[in-house]
């Protein structure tokens, strides 16, 4: 009898039970810093390298979320974008109406959803999101169950942050990197940085929130992250952020 109650508690266990990866955001405001991108966009490489020297030599100092969203309208002018998506490319209209902008283009760069051109400008748009109180405080808690990453995030405010209060679950991947063969950059091998891997639809956010996400096999699993964004309806009002490197979840990939 022990031994079957020892057998059936081994199959209730999950089957990658690592330590659990908990995080609290700051009580300062986290500074999300969006690039939209293409392998297809000459003028794309520049900024993607800028992108990676602001969080792997510059992130001591300035508390910030880089998410590059690699667009899917350079897809038909030469070369298609393995990382591209078409919810990248309606992210960023979404964002350029916001800004009343006519036009969206790539590179483009926002800081918690407003248009910041030239470096100076995003470093200062960084640096002034960071003085600001955050509106809410979020927990971050991330483990895995067999092929998914299970995510829970405990939201909690002291202030009036308006209704209709919705957040978005990403994955990320560092250290990534094409050889293009056609298009634009005909010939170069492109490095990228904190590239948007997954991105869920919009969710209210509640006290208490759950979420689920396959792991895909085609991740490196040592440069992988998760990040939960809350934002006011539309992406009009940024509140606050929360991101973690999970690794230590998918040291087996």
């Amino acid at each position: 009898m022990l031994r079957l109650l020892i057998i059936a508690s081994l199959l209730s266990t999950p089957l990658f039970a690592g330590a659990p990866i908990v995080v609290t955001s700051s009580d300062r405001q986290i500074a999300v810093v969006e690039l939209y991108t293409s392998e297809g966009c000459s003028s794309c490489p520049r900024a993607d390298r800028w992108l990676a020297e602001l969080v792997t030599t510059r992130q001591q100092d300035l508390d910030l979320l880089a998410l590059a969203f690699h667009v899917d309208y350079w897809d038909y002018l030469g070369w298609k974008d393995r990382f591209s998506n078409a919810d990248y490319t309606k992210r960023q209209r979404v964002l350029g109406a916001n800004n009343r902008q006519n036009t969206i283009y790539t590179p483009e760069f926002f800081v918690n959803g407003k248009e910041a051109r030239g470096s100076g400008h995003i470093l200062q748009q960084i640096q002034q999101t960071n003085q600001q109180p955050a509106p809410l405080s979020l927990q971050l808690t991330v483990s895995r169950d067999e092929s998914e990453l299970l995510i829970a995030v405990r939201a909690s405010t002291e202030r009036d942050v308006g209704a209709q209060i919705h957040h978005r679950y990403l994955v990320y991947e560092n250290n990534l990197s094409t050889d293009v063969k056609r298009g634009e950059n005909s010939g170069k091998v492109l490095h990228h940085q904190q590239v948007v891997r997954y991105m869920s639809p919009t969710q209210s956010l509640q006290t208490e929130n759950r979420h689920r996400i396959a792991i895909d096999p085609a991740w490196q699993g040592a440069n992988v992250g998760i990040a939960v964004l809350v934002t006011s309806a539309g992406n009009q009002r940024y509140l606050q952020a929360v991101h973690a490197a999970v690794a230590s979840l998918l040291d087996n990939l």
